[in-house]
């Protein structure tokens, strides 16, 4: 298994990790060795990543905008079968 990636969230990550319950490790693991990728034209990345029979997506900033402490920089996450809360 590759290295995890160090992350850097924003506000409205921050936000959606604590709503939608999401673990981050499975988030680093989706960058590192994602099932899917796909680049947009304004320089963002979406993955997906089976694991654990749920699919985790996560949408961040190409690799060309890593900041210099080696963080990708990521703008929402969630998972494609969300619990319904009770």
């Amino acid at each position: 298994m590759p290295k995890l990636p160090k992350l850097r969230l924003t506000y409205h990550a921050q936000m959606r990790l604590v709503e939608r319950t999401v673990d981050i490790d499975n988030a680093k693991r989706a960058i590192a060795e994602p099932d899917e990728r796909r680049a947009d034209p304004y320089g963002k990345i979406r993955v997906k990543k089976k694991i654990g029979g749920r699919t985790i997506v996560v949408v961040y900033c190409d690799e060309k905008f890593k900041d210099r402490k080696n963080e990708y920089l990521v703008m929402t996450f969630y998972y494609l079968d969300q619990k319904t809360k009770p």
